[in-house]
């Protein structure tokens, strides 16, 4: 099987962490993973999600407001069949997620981490 981010196992904070931390942490996150605040929206599919900075995609939305093909669904055609459920799982918790509008937390920011991995370096 192979290696990938949506095999690993959540691992409880050991101690809790202030909303500050948590700001930077997912400033970090964006940093390495090179996202921008542009979001996609794909009203076929409903996946919404954060695009790469400078890539075409967010050149695509800011100037003609087109989102394209959706690098949700084509992510998951390319995910391994051992792991189709798990990413599909992954998919519905994050959607769930933005749609809550939750409070931001140590969940959130690992929720987010591993979607993200999962769509732009997996």
């Amino acid at each position: 099987m192979a290696s990938s981010i949506l095999n690993s196992v959540y691992i409880e904070p050991a101690r809790p962490y202030s909303q500050k931390e948590l700001q930077n942490m997912r400033i970090e996150l964006f940093k390495e993973l090179k996202l921008s605040e542009t979001r996609a929206f794909h009203k076929k599919c409903k996946h919404s999600y954060f695009v790469k900075s400078n890539g075409k995609k967010e050149q695509d939305i800011k100037e003609n407001n087109i989102n394209g093909n959706c690098s949700v669904c084509w992510k998951l055609n390319k995910t391994d069949k051992s792991l189709k459920d798990k990413a599909y799982n992954l998919i519905d918790v994050y959607t769930n997620y933005l749609q809550e509008n939750n409070v931001y937390s140590f969940d959130t920011y690992d929720l987010e981490m591993v979607f993200y991995k999962w769509l732009y370096k997996d």
